[in-house]
């Protein structure tokens, strides 16, 4: 169910691959990614991961793979960093509403059917929360793929 998903970008590219792969190497590194061994045509990075929403969009993705082919910039990312936000605010409201549920009921409280309403809304909340961090992060990864091939026009 939280298993990361593959998402991929491609725009057209016409331009120095080395100005573009340069601009990506210091937008992925500013940001904790590591740079992993690649060839003149291809790009690869692995992410330090999604901690919290506040974080900046990238940090969703765990994997980046970038390829210049055929004048077409392609960008492959996993998001792993996603997944784990996702299983994060889809759980853990809920899980933090039910475990003080049964701490009340067990300090002789009893249980309270407030706290359980209090949990409706994150059924709601949470896969909203889900798709919102989702969205962030592969708009950032095509506006990252745009401004790296725009960043390689001559000129």
């Amino acid at each position: 169910m939280f298993e990361p998903k593959r998402y991929e970008y491609s725009t057209p590219f016409r331009g120095d691959p080395d100005a573009a792969f340069a601009l990506a190497k210091n937008a992925l590194l500013a940001q904790g990614f590591e740079i992993l061994p690649g060839s003149s045509a291809e790009l690869r990075a692995t992410g330090p991961g999604m901690r919290s929403s506040r974080q900046p969009a990238l940090l969703g993705v765990s994997e980046f793979r970038f390829q210049i082919a055929a004048s077409a910039l392609t960008v492959s990312a996993t998001l792993g960093g996603v997944a784990s936000m996702k299983a994060f605010v889809l759980f853990f409201p809920i899980g933090l509403i039910l475990s003080l549920v049964v701490v009340f009921a067990a300090l002789g409280h009893g249980i309270s059917y407030l706290g359980l309403w209090l949990a409706v809304p994150w059924l709601v909340i949470s896969p909203l929360m889900a798709a919102l961090i989702e969205r962030r992060t592969t708009r950032a990864v095509g506006r990252l793929a745009r401004s790296m091939a725009v960043a390689a026009l001559p000129g």
